[in-house]
């Protein structure tokens, strides 16, 4: 019998504990369930550390991004597979593991054996699974973040927008009075300079929010990961450079967007009058506390259930056992 730890978001915009827990009992009755409602950060990292010692066969998260994100500090490099249920908003992880269909067929992963590994990124001392940077999209996590915080219904309102709700954000930020620069010191072997710029993303997948194809040509398992840097001057650049952006087509003839694939890069703050926020997984990893951010792939870190991981065997085997 396997021995499965589902944990449970309360917080993200689709979790509804008793729905959630209903439909995994359902797609996973042979097995031995433990779900997981920790009320703090402490509370949780000692439940995952009694199950990662306990040697549980899968960890199950449910919620978005945030969620996987607190999970993967304590999951990376360990032998256990995670499996990600969709319960938040952008869902980036979950939408690249091919997460999008019913909860049977997503829990099947388990059952299946469907897994692979994928990269992690850090950043400094924490992890990251899929999308971060710094400035434009970090001030839109943080504004998100913090409603959510004061006030309980806007989770019903993210429920009902979905991942339009991001869209709105950034264009609420785009629009509003002050255009943040950062002046930023660039270096790895790719590109190497001293920068001015509103936005500088980084991507271990190629889609962002679920709307924005920014790393087509990059993947969270080839050993690398994207870097985007926006150093348009005027926010109608800017606005200019992400709309093109949001229609799927990258600016490659923009001289103000400056794209390239990494295994590491270090990026130092030399503005004197602020300190740059990285935001990753839809969480500020990194607020006040450094000028510093050393980013770098670590391979094969993580242990994922995938619904692209071998399906059509799969599907033959069960065709063949059940004819």
């Amino acid at each position: 019998m396997q021995n499965i730890s589902v944990y449970l978001n309360q917080r993200a915009a689709n979790t509804d504990l008793d729905y959630w827990k209903g439909r995994i009992t359902r797609s996973l009755f042979r097995s031995k369930l433990n779900f997981r409602t920790p009320d703090n950060l402490e509370e949780l990292h000692r439940d995952l550390k009694a199950d990662i010692d306990a040697k549980v066969d899968a960890v199950v998260s449910v919620g978005g991004d945030g969620t996987v994100n607190t999970l993967i500090q304590n999951l990376a490099n360990k032998d256990i597979g995670l499996l990600v249920i969709p319960g938040g908003t952008a869902n980036d992880l979950a939408s690249e593991l091919g997460m999008n269909e019913n909860i049977k067929k997503i829990c099947q992963c388990i059952r299946n054996q469907q897994v692979k590994k994928i990269d992690l990124i850090r950043i400094n001392n924490r992890l990251m699974a899929t999308n971060g940077g710094i400035g434009l999209g970090g001030e839109v996590a943080k504004k998100i973040n913090s409603i959510r915080r004061k006030y309980p219904i806007f989770k019903s309102i993210m429920k009902a927008s979905g991942k339009s709700i991001y869209s709105f954000f950034v264009a609420q930020e785009l629009l509003s009075v002050n255009f943040e620069q950062y002046h930023l010191d660039i270096t790895s072997k790719e590109f190497t300079g001293k920068i001015k710029t509103s936005c500088i993303l980084v991507n271990n997948q190629p889609m962002l929010a679920g709307t924005f194809n920014i790393a087509p040509k990059t993947n969270n398992s080839d050993g690398k990961f994207n870097v985007s840097i926006l150093t348009h001057d005027s926010r109608q650049k800017l606005i200019q450079c992400i709309l093109q952006i949001a229609k799927g087509t990258l600016p490659i003839n923009d001289p103000n967007f400056i794209s390239f694939e990494s295994e590491k890069v270090n990026i130092k703050n030399l503005s004197s009058n602020k300190t740059p926020q990285f935001f990753g997984d839809g969480e500020i990893l990194h607020s006040e506390e450094t000028d510093s951010f050393d980013i770098e792939i670590e391979k094969d870190a993580l242990k994922v259930y995938s619904a692209q991981v071998g399906t059509d065997l799969v599907d033959l085997v069960n065709d063949v056992s059940l004819s």
